[in-house]
């Protein structure tokens, strides 16, 4: 059994009054299975590099919290893609507090989607798969097959919008996490309607911003 190296009290504490803040319903099993991955994450991260966050309240606060709030305007019935994943972010805290969405998490960087794969398999998650593959050629390779393209701090609205476009269903929806500043970004022509809802990290006071197009 690998070692706690995240207080299991804390934890559970930031996560279960975070998420009443942020008006989402987070119960004990799921904060349970976002520490593990938090944990997993950590352990792989002196290897391979995969965050600059590594504080257990950062994580907590930046990287799950907020990867799970996007899930309040994503249909129960979605196929999800996460674009530009990272290390796994919004996709996996989302699939862990919304486990009904069929997820996939795709990443140009290999070493970090053999690292989700593992996640996967060690947290028992299911309809959910990571796959090292660009935007352009998954777009080639199964055109509009997504209700829902979603993503964190990847390059500039208007560059996601062209990469999103052709992954969308008619009716989908792009949303694209954005900090206080998204409005600099809106100068660009979009597809569709565009409804803007901004939020506040608890805690630490971060404003921060879903922009979400409608195909």
């Amino acid at each position: 059994m690998k070692q706690q190296i995240i207080d299991s009290d804390q934890w559970h504490e930031w996560l279960q009054s975070g998420s009443r803040q942020l008006d989402l319903d987070v119960d004990d099993e799921k904060i349970k299975l976002l520490r593990r991955f938090a944990e997993e994450l950590l352990e792989a991260n002196h290897a391979f590099n995969l965050t600059s966050i590594t504080d257990p309240f950062e994580i907590a606060v930046k990287l799950m919290l907020d990867s799970i709030y996007p899930g309040k305007f994503i249909p129960a019935d979605a196929k999800v893609l996460d674009l530009g994943t990272g290390a796994g972010f919004p996709g996996i805290p989302l699939k862990i507090a919304f486990p009904y969405l069929d997820c996939t998490l795709i990443d140009s960087r290999r070493k970090r989607i053999n690292f989700l794969k593992f996640v996967i398999r060690q947290l028992r998650l299911d309809v959910i798969q990571a796959e090292h593959i660009r935007a352009e050629a998954l777009a080639g390779r199964e055109g509009k097959a997504y209700d829902v393209v979603v993503c964190r701090a990847v390059s500039s609205l208007e560059n996601l919008v062209d990469l999103a476009a052709p992954l969308l269903k008619d009716g989908g929806l792009l949303i694209a996490m954005k900090g206080s500043g998204y409005m600099k970004e809106m100068e660009g022509r979009f597809f569709g309607k565009v409804d803007i809802h901004t939020y506040r990290l608890p805690f630490i006071g971060l404003d921060r911003s879903l922009v979400i197009l409608k195909n």
